[in-house]
């Protein structure tokens, strides 16, 4: 072995070197290129800073497996918040510490300050990401600590669901940080974990907080979103606390900015979707602009004819349908959607429809 190393030239060394480098790009550029191989990606990198001690090359193991990570969180996240929110992220490692202010708008590139710990680098990462992601178009009119409550709520699920081991850390560390910086984020974290358990944090409060801040952009409201949005999530908060004994003036909310009414869609011993279809011409009469569907996944069929009924109303239009973490029950994977009140036709609410509920039959084929 010795003698064979003796034996090579310098040009021998620069083409091995050479080869060695197309290799590693080309299996780098392979993993980036096709998702499934993410995790491989991760393992590849750690393979290879293990054997060669590079601290380079250790950076991009970790790197790859919080990419990983964060990226599976996006997965997940993209059904239930609105469209367009979130999108895969990269992580450029930086030398210097980051501020939440250096993140920039359109640029989903993470740029993280490398820490000894995978486990703080992997936290950092979730974190930075829901900073730099949540309320596209909207940050400069929803109050930051509105919007940095937020990023710690979900941070908190995400981890807790995805590495529950890390859960502890997570609130030792960044959360219990944030609150003692400003303690009213308390306020925030207690009612979004509240409502979030009944599938109302994403799939009513956030968008609706979102539209009130469209709207706002140039009015006079916007000096008092305050207290609007606060005025929202004390109502949704309420609702939720007492969902089954709510009077009928509990389902809505008129707001200067918005209006909006739940409709709370379980399967009757009729199977008959009027009653549904009813409530709705009923808010729209009284003047509600927007109406949010929230139904369970045990009864999905049933929820997919209802909206389908409910598009056929000619002053309703159907903006989205989404995922819910959980439904109005507590039980995970409640399904939601926000129809609008709209003096037009439908317009392309069958196709929206078809191709949500169409993962139904293409999860059942793969199984």
């Amino acid at each position: 072995m010795m003698e064979f190393i003796k034996s090579l030239t310098v040009k021998d060394i620069l083409a091995f070197i050479g080869a060695a480098t197309i290799v590693l790009g080309f299996l780098e550029l392979l993993f980036r290129i096709i998702p499934q191989f993410s995790n491989l990606r991760a393992k590849f990198w750690g393979f290879i800073a293990r054997k060669w001690r590079h601290k380079k090359l250790e950076k991009r193991a970790i790197a790859s497996d919080i990419e990983n990570v964060v990226n599976e969180v996006v997965a997940e996240l993209q059904t239930e918040l609105p469209c367009g929110w979130i999108t895969k992220v990269s992580i450029d490692w930086i030398d210097k510490d980051i501020k939440e202010e250096d993140l920039k708008d359109g640029e989903m590139i993470l740029r993280i300050r490398p820490m000894e710990s995978q486990d703080e680098n992997l936290i950092n990462g979730i974190y930075y990401f829901f900073a730099k992601a949540l309320f596209p178009e909207t940050k400069e009119v929803i109050p930051m600590i509105v919007r940095k409550s937020t990023a710690l709520h979900l941070s908190r699920r995400s981890i807790t669901d995805k590495k529950p081991f890390l859960a502890n850390k997570f609130e030792k560390g960044i959360l219990e940080s944030s609150i003692k910086n400003e303690p009213n984020i308390v306020y925030f974290i207690d009612k979004f974990n509240e409502i979030d358990n009944k599938g109302f944090f994403t799939g009513s409060f956030l968008r609706e907080i979102h539209e009130i801040a469209s709207r706002s952009k140039f009015k006079q409201l916007r000096n008092q979103i305050d207290g609007e949005i606060k005025s929202v999530l004390e109502h949704i908060d309420d609702f939720v606390k007492n969902i089954h004994k709510n009077s009928s003036n509990g389902w809505s909310r008129k707001g200067p900015a918005t209006s909006y009414a739940f409709l709370l869609v379980a399967q009757p011993f009729s199977w008959s979707v009027n009653p549904y279809v009813n409530r709705v011409k009923e808010h729209l009469n009284q003047g509600v602009e927007r109406i949010y569907i929230m139904g369970t996944n045990r009864e999905r069929k049933f929820v997919k004819n209802t909206i389908s009924a409910i598009t056929k109303l000619p002053s309703c239009h159907l903006v989205e349908i989404f995922e819910l973490n959980r439904d109005y029950r507590g039980d995970r994977n409640g399904i939601g959607a926000l129809f609008v009140k709209k003096d037009i036709v439908k317009e392309d609410a069958d196709k929206k429809i078809e191709n949500f509920f169409d993962k139904d039959e293409q999860k059942r084929n793969l199984i």
